[in-house]
């Protein structure tokens, strides 16, 4: 057997290991949580669920807010930048006022 041989056989059987490895820490993993989950109360999977949703919504509102500024920058540079094209709106207190209550306080 050539060396050559040896370093075929050797790259065929590495992917074939960390596949093997791959899907057995999926399934590890996928059983832990499953035991991790059974193991709680209704309660607090549900606290779970909400927290989650509560720093979703939290990372939502940061983007929209980072978002908003932006387009308050593009209105700041001047009426040569296109932002009232772009949006609509002369300015962006019009563009701002267009909006419902909530989204107006959320916004910059």
């Amino acid at each position: 057997m050539s060396n050559e041989e040896k370093q075929s056989e050797i790259a065929s059987t590495i992917p074939r290991l960390f596949e093997v490895t791959y899907g057995g820490a999926i399934v590890f993993a996928a059983i832990a949580a499953m035991i991790f989950l059974a193991a709680l109360p209704a309660l607090v999977i549900a606290l779970i669920v909400l927290g989650a949703a509560a720093l979703l919504l939290l990372i939502g509102a940061a983007a929209f807010k980072a978002y908003t500024c932006a387009i308050m920058a593009q209105y700041a540079l001047g009426p040569g930048a296109g932002a009232a094209a772009t949006y609509g709106f002369p300015t962006y207190a019009a563009l701002k006022a267009s909006w419902p209550f909530l989204v107006r306080l959320a916004a910059c």
